[in-house]
């Protein structure tokens, strides 16, 4: 037979309120890690879209740069030379269009003297909200898509550093200014919706990178220097030396010197 166990001396159990009490605590605590959980998978959700965008604008921005440092390459005849003349004398033409949201290149990749292989005639540009590559005749092909109006944005800048821009309407560059593009920045802005439905703002992600094209880059190098040479050449053809008060006639490795008043005396 089982006796009960003696209550100890002022012992009691728990009381409804206090029960009540300890049961609401418990699910305040219960609500709050609900809701940290809740909030954590939403910005998990967010940087995973923005990593995304992130990455889809990374990869445009590095095809384009990788084709753009080929443009205008021409080891032969394919691409027509800007005039001597010009303000960019004999360069390659093969920047056909120029604008602010549109590039168009062209390239002889397989140095057969003709503009025709894949990759050889390329198109940059955005349609909507889509950025798109176009080679040749063939389909564009899109390489990103929910992207706003400016989504894809080209600068041009001269082998000096200055900003050409386009204009007229619809904004374009010049043949003269397009064969002066030495560099070219290209900015990439994709917008995707935001995970969190309490949330309107869309995710923005901005990708940038300045390309110098490098064939375009050699050419006008090599016009500077020739320039350069030119300059120095005529600089150092008379010079008047203030000290010994002569003049000093030079050409090549010749030098001819002869005194300012013995030339004033053999003239009388």
């Amino acid at each position: 037979m089982l006796t009960p166990r003696p209550r100890r001396a002022g012992s009691r159990g728990l009381s409804t309120m206090e029960v009540l009490a300890g049961m609401g605590l418990t699910l305040i605590l219960l609500a709050a890690l609900y809701s940290f959980r809740g909030a954590q998978l939403k910005a998990t959700a967010a940087q995973n879209v923005y990593s995304d965008s992130q990455n889809v604008t990374r990869s445009v921005i590095d095809l384009m740069a990788r084709e753009l440092r080929m443009a205008s390459y021409d080891p032969g005849t394919a691409l027509p030379t800007s005039p001597a003349g010009g303000c960019a004398p004999q360069v390659k033409q093969g920047i056909i269009e120029a604008t602010p949201n549109k590039i168009h290149f062209q390239q002889d990749l397989n140095g057969d003297n003709a503009i025709g292989a894949a990759n050889e005639n390329v198109t940059y540009d955005v349609s909507g909200t889509d950025i798109r590559r176009t080679d040749g005749n063939n389909a564009p092909v899109v390489l990103a898509t929910g992207n706003p109006s400016e989504g894809l944005a080209f600068q041009y800048f001269d082998m000096n550093g200055a900003e050409l821009v386009p204009a007229g309407s619809p904004a374009a560059l010049t043949q003269c200014q397009r064969d002066s593009i030495w560099k070219v920045r290209v900015t990439v802005r994709a917008q995707l919706a935001n995970p969190n439905p309490n949330i309107a703002t869309r995710i923005t992600s901005v990708a940038e990178s300045e390309v110098a094209i490098r064939s375009r880059a050699r050419e006008l190098l090599a016009h500077r220097s020739a320039r350069s040479r030119i300059t120095l050449w005529r600089r150092s053809c008379v010079r008047w030396n203030s000290r010994s008060r002569r003049f000093s006639f030079g050409f090549a490795s010749l030098r001819l010197v002869a005194s300012k008043r013995s030339f004033w005396t053999r003239r009388r």
